[in-house]
């Protein structure tokens, strides 16, 4: 297992710098395009990623959990990159020309021949990184997503800017580019892991059809979890305007900063689909157990940051972005992504067994709910009640998730221990963030916000250290050998 936590930290330090990067260019946005065209940009990416679960038709995640028992038959493994990248491209031209012929009678507002490449590039960029990832390639797939990509945007849009291209075009053309660029370097680490002489088809109908059967379950998944995801937006845009879909955007881009400390762990999925494989049950367990409790420990203290710095983060974005409502959606966001976190992978654990089912199932449950709470709350409390009702609806899916993994397989990566640890963290951050508050003087806001993040989690990094020191050092030692 070092070789999994050496790809976890290696994956944690890339998404730091990588997010870093991609949160400065995202207030660079916010305040050149001001909250009604950063809220339309938003929704061009939305209905980007929404629609590429459609043309992506799960295969991304099936090649997760099938390549990993092919490493050795590189045949066998470009094979099934083959079918699935076939597969998607048609899919993808049939739903660009529904689009089109669509928009035709019924204008969307978007420049549709934009939104249709955004779609093309997304669709083939997110196969070839479930191949490899597959092929244990996280770290390589992280690097291009999230830190190459988000810098190749910064330095493109300013470059567009330069030359007196208007700022919400040049975000759309330096997404394009920055894409292309990405997806020819993967081109080239997939060609040469492959290396493939022999063209021979080597996936039988039966495979072919099993392969295929899978990814209709896994792409209802990810498509009713997209659409979780996304419908916060879409029922604003719909029901409310734009500038309220760039206010709620500014607060979903502080949480989405909680992800930094969960998907470094996608590197476990195709761990999990080995030991599944292997019937190594009680081994998933034991790592999983590891794994929330490190989430525990890094994703606490970010909350409270949250919390206790509402106001002074909202402002980095304008002025106009810091409301009481804006601070409100942050608080309730991040306390339900919070709980997302503290749960683990858990989905994945279901997903790279053969119960991906059962997230269907609690997918479309959390669908229908945050579809009818935002419904109501939206007409009275407005993005505040879109906010509660996505947390809602996120905590349920997860506590169904545990429940489901516990009954079907046995694990259960919860004890007393982590729970005496969780109310531990809290008290001990209160107590901490008061005491910061009160003592750290410093004017300028950037600096206030630094110091006020560093100071809290070196509290929290000594305090852990002091009472786990012997686990530390035993994982230390693993990462070593």
């Amino acid at each position: 297992m070092s070789d999994l936590y050496k790809k976890v930290s290696g994956t944690f330090l890339l998404k730091i710098i990588g997010l870093s990067i991609g949160f400065i260019f995202q207030i660079i946005l916010g305040r050149m395009l001001g909250p009604e065209m950063y809220g339309k940009y938003t929704m061009y990416l939305t209905y980007t990623v929404i629609l590429s679960i459609i043309s992506v038709f799960g295969m991304d995640q099936n090649l997760i959990k099938e390549i990993p028992k092919y490493i050795e038959s590189k045949n066998k493994a470009g094979s099934y990159l083959k079918l699935s990248l076939l597969i998607s491209v048609l899919i993808t031209i049939i739903l660009s020309g529904s689009i089109f012929l669509i928009n035709q009678v019924n204008n969307f507002g978007f420049e549709i021949y934009i939104l249709i490449i955004m779609l093309f590039i997304k669709t083939i960029i997110t196969i070839i990184d479930g191949f490899l990832q597959g092929i244990g390639l996280v770290v390589r797939v992280t690097f291009l997503n999230i830190v190459a990509n988000n810098l190749l945007k910064m330095i493109g849009f300013f470059i567009m800017i330069y030359f007196g291209i208007d700022p919400f075009k040049s975000a759309l053309y330096v997404f394009i580019l920055s894409e292309l660029i990405t997806l020819i370097v993967r081109m080239s680490v997939i060609s040469k892991f492959l290396n493939i002489k022999n063209n021979s088809k080597v996936l039988t109908k039966h495979e072919k059809i099993a392969f295929i059967k899978y990814s209709i379950t896994v792409a209802l998944i990810a498509g009713i979890g997209l659409l979780i995801q996304s419908i916060d937006k879409i029922m604003i845009s719909t029901l409310i305007d734009m500038e309220s879909v760039g206010l709620y955007k500014v607060a979903q881009n502080y949480v989405s900063l909680i992800s930094v400390f969960i998907a470094p762990f996608i590197a476990f999925w195709p761990v999990i689909s080995k030991l599944y494989h292997d019937n190594q049950i009680k081994e998933i367990e034991i790592e999983m157990k590891k794994i929330v409790t490190i989430i525990i420990y890094l994703v606490t203290p970010m909350f409270f940051l949250f919390l206790y710095l509402s106001d002074e983060l909202l402002l980095i974005f304008g002025t106009e972005y810091a409301t009481n409502v804006s601070k409100q959606v942050l608080i309730i966001l991040s306390l339900s992504f919070l709980i997302d976190a503290i749960s683990g992978p858990i989905g994945s654990i279901l997903t790279m067994t053969k119960y991906a089912k059962y997230i269907l199932y609690n997918n479309i449950l959390s669908l229908i709910l945050n579809l009818v709470l935002n419904y109501i709350l939206i007409k009275n409390y407005g993005i505040v009640g879109v906010a509660i009702g996505t947390g809602i609806s996120v905590i349920v899916s997860n506590l169904l998730s545990i429940i489901e993994v516990k009954l079907l397989l046995g694990i259960f990566s919860y004890d007393g221990s982590n729970i005496i640890q969780t109310i531990g963290l809290i008290g001990l951050n209160i107590i901490s963030c008061i005491f910061i508050e009160k003592s750290l003087n410093v004017n300028n806001e950037y600096l206030y916000i630094i110091s006020f993040g560093l100071v809290l989690y070196t509290i929290n990094g000594l305090a852990i250290y002091l009472f786990r020191r012997n686990e530390i050092n035993n994982l230390l030692d693993e990462w070593r050998v």
